[in-house]
C-alpha cells in the first residue's frame, strides 16, 4: 500500500504535489543529486516519518511531545 501511495505521489501532477514531494524528501533526511527532485526510496522514507509523526500527534498531542523534547534537550534546543 505504501509503495502504491509513493508511486501516486511521484507521478501526480499539480501545484501541491511538488510541495508534498519536497516535504517527504526533507523528512526522509536524504540528500538528492544535483537537479534531482526526489527518489522513490526518499519518498517512501519520508512517508514513513510523516505517518509516524501523525501517530505521535494523535496519541500524545503536541504539548506532550514538546515537553518530552524540553526534558531531553534541556535548554539546548536544536529545533
Amino acid at each position: 500500500m505504501a509503495c502504491v501511495t509513493v508511486w501516486r505521489i511521484a507521478n501526480a501532477k499539480g501545484p501541491e504535489t511538488s510541495e508534498i514531494r519536497k516535504l517527504l524528501v526533507r523528512l526522509s533526511g536524504r540528500q538528492m543529486k544535483w537537479k534531482k527532485e526526489f527518489t522513490y526510496t526518499a519518498l517512501l522514507a519520508g512517508l514513513w516519518s510523516l505517518l509516524s509523526m501523525d501517530d505521535m500527534l494523535e496519541t500524545l498531542g503536541a504539548k506532550k511531545i514538546k515537553s518530552f523534547l524540553a526534558k531531553i534537550l534541556g535548554e539546548h534546543s536544536f529545533v
